[in-house]
C-alpha cells in the first residue's frame, strides 16, 4: 500500500510539474498565410484585362492563369525576342505562362516587392458577340532580385479576348511589339523568368 501510495504521489507531483512549466497550455493560433485574391467573373473582355492587372498587382500566379484559354491559347514575342528566344517562345502556352510568374514571383526583392501593370492608349474592339480585340501601350514593372535584367518592361500589347461554351472571356491570342529599340519588353521578361 506505501508503494502504491509513493507512485501515486510521484504521478501528482510530475503532473503539477509539467502543468507549471506550461507543456499542456494552448498556445495562440498563427495568422494563416493568405495570398490577395481578387478575381471577378470574366463575363465581358474588359474583365479579363483588370483580372489581369490585380493577378500582376497581388503576385498571385493562379488568378494569371485563369486570364488565358485553355484550348487555344497563343502568345507572339516582340520580333526581336522571337529570333532570339526562339526556342523558348516555340513551344510557349499557358503552363509557360504561369511556370514564367511563379519564377518571377520566387525571385522578388523583399517579402513586399511592388508589380503592377501601367496600360495606356487603350482601344477595346467589340469583332463579334463572342470576341474582341484589345490594344494597349504597356508598362510592366516587377521588382525582382536578378542582377543585369531591368525591373520594368514597355512596349504595346495587342490581344484577342473570346469566350468559350460557358461565356465567359479568355486571352486566346496575345502579341507583344517593341515601340522603340531600347525597350525591355515583356516578352523578354517571360524569356528571362521562364526557367
Amino acid at each position: 500500500m506505501k508503494l502504491k501510495f509513493k507512485y501515486l504521489l510521484y504521478f501528482i507531483l510530475l503532473v503539477l510539474f509539467y502543468q507549471g512549466c506550461g507543456i499542456f497550455d494552448t498556445r495562440d493560433p498563427e495568422e494563416p498565410v493568405t495570398i490577395r485574391s481578387t478575381y471577378f467573373p470574366p463575363v465581358s473582355a474588359d474583365i479579363v484585362i483588370d483580372n489581369l492587372g490585380y493577378a500582376i498587382l497581388e503576385k498571385n500566379s493562379e488568378n494569371y492563369n485563369k486570364c488565358f484559354s485553355v484550348t487555344n491559347y497563343s502568345y507572339v514575342p516582340d520580333s526581336r525576342s522571337q529570333q532570339q528566344y526562339e526556342q523558348i517562345f516555340s513551344g510557349w502556352n499557358i503552363t509557360s505562362e504561369k511556370q514564367y510568374l511563379d519564377n518571377l514571383i520566387n525571385q522578388q526583392e523583399g517579402g513586399n516587392s511592388s508589380s503592377v501593370l501601367f496600360l495606356d492608349n487603350e482601344r477595346l474592339t467589340q469583332l463579334s458577340t463572342d470576341s474582341a480585340r484589345y490594344q494597349a501601350d504597356y508598362i510592366f514593372v516587377f521588382q525582382h532580385n536578378r542582377i543585369n535584367i531591368p525591373k520594368s518592361s514597355r512596349g504595346r500589347l495587342n490581344m484577342i479576348i473570346a469566350s468559350d461554351e460557358n461565356a465567359f472571356f479568355y486571352i486566346r491570342k496575345w502579341e507583344d511589339f517593341r515601340m522603340n529599340d531600347t525597350d525591355f519588353t515583356w516578352s523578354e521578361f517571360k524569356a528571362n523568368f521562364s526557367y
